[in-house]
Parts: structure tokens; sequence; C-alpha cells
């Protein structure tokens, strides 16, 4: 995998781009809000398309188990909100923005 070409951005131990099966995806390494149940939190991270176009803003809602990889476990509810990276820019600072709060 790491032969592999990969945005600068990419977390290596996040990336399934060139994974076969997996959801072939670049990743960044998640921004991670808590929330009230300390057994779930929202992961905030950037994904890509294995030639590094189609980029998005994913936002998932986890809850982890002992040892379990954040980007290969299911989102709640089987559901996560992909945003467009070219319309995200203003989620993401407002995001930034409560998560510091």
């Amino acid at each position: 995998m790491n032969a592999q070409p990969h945005p600068v951005w990419c977390a290596r131990a996040a990336c399934t781009a060139y994974m076969p099966g997996g959801d072939e995806y670049h990743r960044s390494d998640p921004l991670v809000a808590k929330t009230d149940d300390p057994a779930i939190n929202l992961y905030i991270s950037k994904i890509a398309d294995p030639d590094g176009s189609d980029e998005h803003i994913e936002l998932s809602m986890l809850q982890l188990s002992d040892g379990q990889p954040w980007h290969l476990t299911e989102p709640i509810a089987s559901r996560e909100l992909l945003l467009p990276s070219t319309t995200a820019d203003a989620a993401r600072r407002a995001l930034a923005e409560l998560v510091s709060v």
C-alpha cells in the first residue's frame, strides 16, 4: 500500500485506498468530538478516491469496541454524512468552533 501514491493529508494507518474488497478511500486522521455518551463519539475526517479525486468530509457517529479501528467500524444506525469538500469547508469551520468551545 505505501508504494502507491497518497495525498499529503492521508493517514496511512487508516488508508484503505488500495485494499481490495475494502471501501477504497484515502483518509485523514479524524477530528473526534465527544458526546454525552462516553462510549459514542463523532468522527470527522477527510476522504478521497484512490486517485485522490472526489474529496469529501465524512461525519460518523461511532461506538468503538476495544482495539477496533475507527475507520473499519460501522456507523451507528449504518448512517454517515458525506459532504463534498467544495461545500464542506464552512461546515468544517463551524464544527471546529463547536469542538473548541
